[in-house]
């Protein structure tokens, strides 16, 4: 099936007739920046578009053949929906383009600055955090995840930099709850995700992320079987920290 049809055609006739909305970018000097970036207003509601560029890819020392951001952050958002994970609603335009549904929420940096100490639930940080190892995310700056204050929960958003080599960087989310909650840390954690993943075998997660570069699927299936042996965020902490 061709990429394109991906996307529903009802979504991008309602985004060519929609109305562009400005996008505050400029306050996060990033990679991300040399991608065209676009928030819609339509009929069916608000749509974020992404086509990520060659320079994008070059930064990241990806070769586009092996699986452009876009494709990644499609596949990323696929191991999310299996495992069940809330993760807004992404489709594929084409191989460098992306359209995810648009939630109204501030990121945790808008957050943090407007209204101070986010309070986190310890099993959404546990499985953002089980999924973000899973899928070797290089990107999780504090822009990189929305905060659902009304829940207090984590929902993580823009997971274009998965499947990469591990570069030492480890969510911010995450260091947040070391500092902030760390009598927490190492307790027992058991949700659903995890037993989810626990039952994910190694046939399932190629067909959701057809990585076509080996070393690639060799570290996707280390870090699998690293999830399954987590029991808690301070065991997923550790293995950031190496």
């Amino acid at each position: 099936m061709p990429l394109s049809q991906n996307i529903p055609s009802s979504i991008l006739k309602a985004i060519q007739s929609g109305i562009k909305l400005p996008l505050a970018t400029k306050n996060y000097p990033s990679r991300g920046q040399t991608a065209v970036q676009e928030l819609y207003q339509t009929s069916k509601g608000k749509f974020f578009r992404k086509k990520s560029s060659i320079q994008n890819h070059q930064h990241c020392q990806i070769n586009p053949k092996n699986g452009t951001l876009a494709e990644r952050e499609y596949w990323a958002y696929m191991l999310a929906q299996k495992i069940g994970l809330n993760v807004p609603r992404l489709w594929l335009a084409d191989q460098f383009t992306t359209v995810q549904v648009w939630l109204d929420y501030p990121d945790a940096r808008t957050f943090a600055t407007s209204q101070g100490k986010m309070e986190l639930q310890a099993d959404n940080v546990y499985n953002c955090a089980l999924f973000d190892w899973l899928t070797g995310q290089i990107d999780r700056h504090d822009a990189n995840y929305l905060y659902n204050y009304v829940d207090r929960k984590v929902i993580l958003v823009d997971s274009a930099h998965s499947f990469l080599k591990y570069s030492g960087s480890i969510p911010d989310y995450l260091k947040y709850f070391e500092i902030g909650f760390s009598k927490e840390l190492a307790k027992p954690i058991t949700t659903l995700l995890h037993k989810t993943l626990k039952g994910l075998t190694e046939e399932k997660l190629n067909k959701l992320v057809p990585l076509k570069e080996h070393n690639e699927k060799i570290a996707l299936k280390r870090r699998l079987e690293q999830t399954s042996e987590a029991r808690c965020i301070q065991d997923i902490i550790d293995l950031y920290r190496g």
